[in-house]
């Protein structure tokens, strides 16, 4: 098998929010950086970090602080972020999908190395997203990504290789 075929193999997945992070917001009210968190009543479309879905009109989501890198690297940074006000499941995911209707437009996609630094980064949108995920994972020096909304630059999401 050439190395050309294994590229257009490698899928992905999915790595949820730490459901320890999201549980101790909700428990405590406070984010990682002890910051008080935002309770609200969602407008609709916001995008719940926990369920990896588009919130309804009227549904109460918790604003609050997340750091998707972590020090000591020069890329950690803390951004907001929603998740859904009660504990729910997220939804079920097949491997090499994004999860549907969640990525509605263009989002940024970063890959990083094992020291969590950024190597790549471009904008794409969600039909060709997948492809580039799986490319940019086949890359020896790719441990992981992260894709952003473009719009406001939150994270949305940490994708790694299957098995990996």
């Amino acid at each position: 098998m050439s190395s050309t075929a294994t590229l257009h193999e490698t899928s992905f997945k999915i790595t949820p929010l730490p459901t320890d992070f999201a549980e101790r917001v909700r428990t405590t009210g406070r984010d990682d950086f002890g910051r008080v968190v935002e309770v609200t009543i969602a407008e609709g479309g916001e995008p719940v970090r926990d369920g990896l879905r588009r919130v309804a009109p009227g549904e109460r989501v918790i604003l609050c602080g997340f750091q998707a890198v972590p020090l000591p690297s020069a890329f950690a940074e803390i951004g907001p972020i929603f998740i859904c006000a009660k504990s729910e499941p997220g939804p079920p995911l097949a491997c090499g999908e994004l999860p549907p209707g969640y990525f509605n437009r263009t989002f940024a996609l970063r890959a990083y190395n094992a020291a969590n630094e950024i190597i790549d980064s471009t904008l794409v949108n969600p039909d060709d997203a997948p492809s580039l995920i799986r490319r940019w994972l086949a890359r020896p020096e790719v441990s992981h990504l992260h894709a952003r909304f473009a719009g406001h630059g939150c994270f949305a999401c940490r994708f790694d290789r299957v098995g990996g």
